[in-house]
């Protein structure tokens, strides 16, 4: 077999006929996933492959198995390119003419339709169905090999692919956004075995596309590799693949990459709303499943673009965050599933996102309120043996609290945990606590704060805590606090004028070119409100 294999590595090499390359190339690339050997050097291939894809196709005769007539070629070289002890061949082939002629002649086979930039888009016309890809030249079989092949090249050389996928228009950038289209994928699974390789096509996409984000990119660079992806609408097919072409433990990719894009640019986010919109019951059915299915990863990851979505956006486009918590039947079944998750950061990302809904959506705090058993689910994570489940827990107990309303009697509760996470080695959780207790005053519940001694907690940490940014979270809640006048009391019988005085007086003395912390003016005005002439 080797000496058959060595005979048709000479075809392959020196045959001009490009019928009779492609056909040595099919045979070479069989023999070699049977592990048979064969002489073949670099010079004489990477020349062959690209006479090879330059030239006409001669398509004389159908391969056999529903193969393209360049399948056999890009297995070939995927077969070459990934033996081990290959990394100075892979960078010969990524720099090659063989290489840029492999990208044009793809995308002629796919008959990639030019693109139209926003600003030519005519927006009255819907865009016209893109041609079906010859898959006699390449078939889904071959799509894959090639994807394969550039993947593999990538991971060796990643500079190289951010090269091609900053390039405004580059065949590579171009030829990749049109495999996530919707039209492509549909006239992929139709081909035959097309069903077959649609996920490794997909995959292999996300994956390159996931190089930015994985190197240390200037901001500039990222920003056009964004905008060229936005513009394509990448954000909202990576969607529609996850809900109508992709089986649930293969989603995992193409959602963190959703969710890259969404963070990063808001063109993305804006454009995965909009799909949300456009197929609710679609895109809410899959959200459901996964965020309550088995794979932390993905069910983390969708936390964080809601989170992100909840954030930033305004709440009329929240609703659907809203109606995947609170389940079918609205009993909050998957909001109390992600609280009591088993793995810290699904746990921890999910009283963020609580953090962030709570500033927006009455329906929220009125489901703390009537539904039994969800006020001491979010109130159990300022207890979490995990540090960011408790910042976020604060944090999200913090947003509860203000402007409370008919929900602040039953925030009560929170206070005796609240005032202990006052002394958390973790400053962010110190800050979220203070800041909590503070949208606690207004809401009648002065008792409980001195009970719990929570003024004077306060006042040490406005006056002693090391942290700059606690500081100035402890003399605002103070400022919030003291409108109760039985606390206001307290604070003017702790001294608290006088120990804030010298605070004041420490600020004062620094250095004239040292810039004045923000808690300087907090403290001032705390002092201010204490004189006996503004007691309530």
């Amino acid at each position: 077999m080797e000496k058959l294999g060595n005979e048709i590595a000479t075809l392959f090499t020196h045959s001009h006929v490009v019928s009779l390359v492609s056909a040595a190339a099919c045979l070479l690339g069989q023999l070699g996933q049977q592990g048979v050997t064969f002489d073949l050097q670099p010079v004489e291939w990477i020349a062959a492959a690209s006479h090879a894809l330059s030239a006409p196709a001669e398509v004389r005769l159908t391969p056999p198995g529903g193969c393209g007539f360049y399948d056999g070629l890009l297995i070939l070289l995927l077969h070459l390119v990934t033996q081990p002890g290959k990394g100075s061949l892979i960078r010969d082939v990524a720099s090659s003419e063989m290489w840029t002629v492999l990208w044009h002649r793809f995308s002629m086979a796919l008959k990639l339709p030019k693109e139209v930039s926003p600003q030519e888009e005519e927006p009255s016309l819907s865009r016209p169905q893109s041609p079906e890809p010859d898959w006699t030249l390449i078939s889904p079989q071959g799509v894959a090999a090639l994807l394969s092949l550039a993947v593999a090249t990538f991971t060796q050389e990643p500079q190289l692919c951010l090269s091609h996928l900053s390039q405004r228009g580059s065949i590579l950038m171009s030829t990749l956004k049109h495999l996530l289209s919707p039209s492509f994928l549909h006239q992929l699974g139709r081909a035959p075995h097309g069903s077959e390789f649609l996920p490794l096509v997909v995959l292999s996409v996300c994956q390159l596309f996931c190089f930015p984000f994985a190197l240390d990119v200037d901001d500039d660079l990222l920003g056009g590799v964004l905008a060229d992806l936005g513009d394509s609408e990448v954000a909202a097919h990576l969607l529609q693949v996850c809900c109508h072409h992709l089986p649930l433990p293969q989603v995992e990719l193409p959602v963190s990459l959703l969710t890259r894009l969404a963070l990063t640019d808001p063109t993305s986010l804006n454009q995965f709303v909009n799909a949300v919109a456009a197929s609710p019951r679609t895109v809410i059915s899959f959200l459901s499943v996964a965020l309550l299915g088995d794979q932390p990863l993905l069910t983390s990851d969708l936390l964080s673009l809601l989170a992100h979505t909840a954030r930033v956006l305004s709440p009329r486009h929240l609703s659907f965050i809203q109606e995947l918590l609170a389940g079918s039947d609205e009993s909050y079944r998957p909001l109390r599933s992600l609280l009591g998750h088993p793995e810290n950061s699904v746990r921890a990302r999910t009283y963020g996102l609580l953090g962030h809904l709570l500033q927006h959506s009455m329906a929220l705090r009125g489901a703390l309120q009537s539904q039994a058993g969800l006020l001491s689910l979010l109130l159990l994570g300022l207890g979490d043996k995990d540090p960011a489940v408790r910042r976020s827990a604060s944090f999200a107990v913090g947003n509860a609290a203000y402007q409370a309303g008919p929900l602040g009697p039953a925030l009560a509760a929170a206070v005796p945990s609240m005032t202990q996470l006052l002394g958390d080695p973790q400053a962010g959780i110190r800050r979220n606590a203070a800041s909590a207790l503070g949208n606690l005053g207004p809401e009648g519940l002065g008792a409980e704060l001195l009970q719990c001694q929570v003024p004077q907690r306060l006042l040490e940490m406005a006056c002693g805590d090391p942290q700059l940014n606690v500081k100035e979270a402890a003399l605002i809640a103070l400022r919030s606090l003291r409108q109760e006048p039985c606390i206001h009391q307290v604070l003017v019988s702790l001294g608290a004028s006088e120990r804030l005085a010298m605070l004041s007086l420490g600020n004062q003395l620094l250095a004239p070119s040292s810039p004045r912390p923000a808690s300087a003016r907090h403290c001032r005005k705390l002092i201010h409100l204490l004189r006996p002439t503004h007691s309530t």
